[in-house]
């Protein structure tokens, strides 16, 4: 028992660590990881849902409110991460463009600075949802997992890449 666990354990930070990694990162070049990635992606979410459910102690009633709520953000933050990608790249094109103005740079940045904002707001009407659904010490129990499922997945990628690196060098 106690190894399957580690096992598990190991799954989740992979899984957590591959979805932060993958947040910020570009598309892969047409023909690298489309698929596979997909696949993997959806396979961390579903290791996700199962530790979540068992860290917060969700009884079925509780994850049948819950996780439509949970999607619906999980989707959001996803958009709002992906539009601050969208115009980090823009900015980037727009500031390395000799024919680019003032003005264009100033929008830019400062719908870039309205994206803390959104995601604010966003996880604000996520609290006041899952409020509704969870005890107090649920929500608690939730947010401590939120944190360390993020900080296991950063490792695991950490790692990672640490082990790629190394491997190249020797090679």
């Amino acid at each position: 028992m106690r190894g399957s666990m580690r096992v598990l354990k190991h799954i989740a930070l992979a899984a957590t660590i591959f979805m932060a990694g993958t947040a910020a990162a570009q598309p892969p070049p047409p023909g690298e990881g489309g698929p596979m990635r997909e696949q993997i992606r959806e396979k961390i979410k579903t290791m996700k849902i199962w530790k979540l459910t068992e860290e917060v102690g969700l009884t079925p009633e509780q994850s049948e409110k819950f996780f439509p709520v949970y999607n619906k953000h999980q989707k959001a933050i996803e958009e709002i991460e992906t539009e601050r990608n969208q115009l980090i790249n823009r900015l980037e094109r727009t500031t390395n463009s000799a024919e680019a103005s003032d003005k264009e740079i100033t929008e830019l940045v400062n719908k870039l600075d309205g994206i803390p904002e959104k995601m604010m707001a966003e996880k604000n009407r996520f609290v006041k949802e899952v409020g509704a659904i969870l005890p107090l010490r649920q929500q608690a129990r939730l947010i401590v997992f939120e944190e360390r499922f993020k900080q296991r997945l950063q490792e695991f990628v950490r790692d990672i890449r640490r082990e790629g690196r190394g491997r190249r060098l020797d090679d």
